[in-house]
């Protein structure tokens, strides 16, 4: 594969665009295209010729805009590196989907989707856990406590995850590459041998992972790449460079420095011009989708490229959609929006199968549902803008001598319905105003409802009708303090929210667990636990949580600092999860040789034992009872 140097087109032009004159020359006709709303509609390139030159000519549109826009200082950076001060600166589920619902004697990775595996650092087949910590990956047998194989990934690799199948494991990470002065990233997936694990077959492309998931023994995934333009860095950086000398910097790159090239086990492929693909106005950046066959060979591999950012992923077993979050900044007040696409998965081959765009961004992926031939999603507009650059607010002096447009207005969040047909998502009803002036938390879409938390100062869990998806309605507002960041299905009309309390005012007290009735129009609270001055990486990490039907319990892990953070400790909570109650049954710490390591990340059942993972090693307590300790493996 090609070394290349993946600089951010919008990053570098960042620094200097700003410096080089708008004369146009004769090389490349050059239009600014100017942000509007709903731009998502994708057009493919006729040829690798018009990809190239339609490329070239989008990145030099957006320069020029970002110029004519007066978005960067005037002159770049001056010869002591100190910005100049010149004008002003404006920012540029499915129900039942648990991590515990089957029949089967060991737990699975808490999925969105049921069917829908997704990666993690953490797998089992009930007799072995394969685990990734700490940069190594190690299988562990839970019959003997053995370490019966291990592998350390190089210290330049980065967002280890894994998959599982039947006699396959996959290994997917991220490494940083130098080849003399040049520095990429690159993402590789390893088929490795569950046993010894030795490799068996390796795929890698230029970018980093922004998400995956595994459906009937085939890997989805999608790569984020940067464009690899020295040429053109080398211009943005050259103060004496005026708008001629980076139009030719641009011509003088290639295809393949915008398009990320891909290698099988040694041998290169590159991404075919026709499964290129591009919105009305893009910058460089590109997403690439494609599948690989599980127990199959990867001869065939056939990647699409979008010239888009992505940043949130939702997998069903037919699709995968993309989100990509795409704002501009006016005079008088910026716009955002979310532009969505929807790839087919058939034969290996992903097909793109529809497009559409939401007001405002995504929380994460629990952001997106399909459901019943319909997708929703749930959105906040502007949501939290002003802190982007520094906490600097609006209309208010900022560190660099400039200032923010006007204050948008209250934010609001969103839920918006889709049909899915072969080839679109067609809107067919919205409800909005939900949460003014406050943003999402967490979102559940559980069959025909969604519920929805935004919070502020107090936490409004809104129940959402969604069984006429021309007329989605709110049906119930209940408002408590604190507010829940992960929500999780527990039962028929239960619903489990880990989060935080807080005081009327908004400021965070500790760890809140709160059991909600949902089978009315408004949703109740039934019980509640709280520990002060803790929080639980579920807040932000779906794949902590652990819900195990079989014995009513929830596990994850739980830091807690003590009060003026004088008494830390840190551990794996168990509660015991009733029909109107929720209550400690169990506080697991683990042999820890540094009590302020990470501490245990994943909790997992294996038989009639509980497990907990950590970079110090697996531990194994005997479920329920006294939750005894019988086993430790350290790493």
């Amino acid at each position: 594969m090609k070394a290349k140097l993946l600089t951010a087109l919008a990053g570098a032009a960042a620094l200097a665009a700003a410096g080089c004159t708008s004369q146009q020359g004769d090389d490349l006709d050059v239009e600014t295209v100017p942000w509007v709303p709903a731009s998502a509609q994708l057009a493919s390139y006729g040829g690798c010729d018009e990809a190239l030159e339609g490329i070239q000519e989008a990145a030099l549109a957006m320069m020029a805009e970002w110029q004519s826009g007066e978005y960067f200082t005037a002159g770049g950076y001056a010869e002591d590196g100190v910005a100049r001060e010149e004008g002003d600166m404006a920012a540029a589920a499915d129900p039942g989907a648990t991590s515990a619902q089957s029949t089967d004697a060991y737990s699975q990775t808490n999925n969105q989707v049921a069917g829908v595996d997704e990666p993690d650092i953490v797998k089992t087949d009930g007799t072995f856990v394969y685990s990734v910590v700490a940069g190594a990956l190690r299988v562990v047998d839970t019959r003997s406590g053995e370490v019966t194989a291990e592998t350390v990934f190089g210290g330049s690799t980065w967002d280890h995850q894994l998959f599982l199948t039947e006699g396959e494991l996959f290994a997917m990470y991220t490494q940083d590459v130098q080849d003399g002065d040049l520095y990429y990233s690159e993402f590789r997936i390893d088929r490795l041998d569950p046993a010894t694990l030795d490799v068996r077959d390796t795929f890698a492309m230029e970018g980093s992972m922004v998400d995956a998931r595994m459906v009937g023994g085939e890997l989805r995934l999608a790569v984020s790449s940067q464009p690899s333009i020295q040429p053109v860095q080398d211009v943005l950086y050259d103060g004496d460079a005026d708008f001629e000398d980076l139009k030719a910097a641009v011509s003088s790159t290639e295809l393949s420095d915008w398009v990320p090239g891909f290698s099988v086990n040694g041998q290169d492929g590159e991404v075919d011009c026709g499964d290129i693909a591009h919105p009305d106005r893009f910058s460089g950046s590109a997403v690439t989708v494609f599948g690989l066959s599980a127990a199959g060979d990867w001869d065939e591999v056939a990647p699409h490229t979008v010239m888009a950012d992505g940043e949130t992923v939702h997998g069903t077993v037919d699709s995968l959609y993309l989100a990509h979050y795409d704002y501009a900044w006016g005079q008088e007040e910026p716009e955002s929006e979310t532009e969505i696409y929807r790839f087919h998965f058939a034969d290996g081959e992903p097909r793109l199968a529809g497009e559409a765009t939401v007001p405002g961004s995504l929380l994460n992926q629990y952001s997106l549902s399909e459901y019943d031939g319909h997708l929703r999603v749930a959105t906040t507009e502007n949501n939290a803008m002003w802190g982007w650059w520094g906490g600097c607010g609006p209309a208010a002096d900022c560190a660099w001598g400039g200032s923010f447009a006007p204050d948008p207005g209250p934010s609001k969040s969103t839920v918006t319905v889709f049909a899915v047909g072969d080839d679109s998502l067609t809107e067919t009803g919205s409800v909005t105003d939900l949460g003014l002036d406050e943003q999402i938390y967490a979102v559940r879409f559980i069959g025909d409802t969604g519920y929805i938390v935004t919070f502020r100062q107090t936490d409004p869990l809104y129940t959402v009708d969604l069984s006429d998806p021309a007329n989605p309605a709110v049906t119930g507002e209940l408002k408590i303090t604190g507010y829940s960041a992960y929500l999780h299905p527990v039962g028929d009309g239960r619903l489990l929210g880990v989060g935080q309390e807080a005081t009327e005012d908004g400021v965070t007290t500790g760890l809140q667990v709160s059991l909600f009735d949902t089978a009315a129009a408004e949703a109740a609270v039934l019980d509640q636990y709280f520990q002060a001055d803790a929080s639980s990486a579920v807040e932000w990490d779906p794949h902590a949580f652990l819900y195990w039907q079989d014995a009513s319990i929830a596990v994850m892990p739980v830091t807690d600092w003590g009060e003026d953070y004088t008494n830390y400790t840190a551990g794996a909570l168990v509660l015991a999860v009733g029909t109107d109650s929720v209550e400690q049954a169990a506080w697991i710490e683990q042999e820890a040789v540094d009590p302020y390591a990470e501490g245990i990340v994943r909790a997992l059942v294996v038989g009639n034992r509980l497990w907990t993972l950590s970079s110090a090693g697996l531990q194994a307590n005997e479920l329920g009872g006294g939750y005894d300790q019988t086993a430790w493996i350290g790493f």
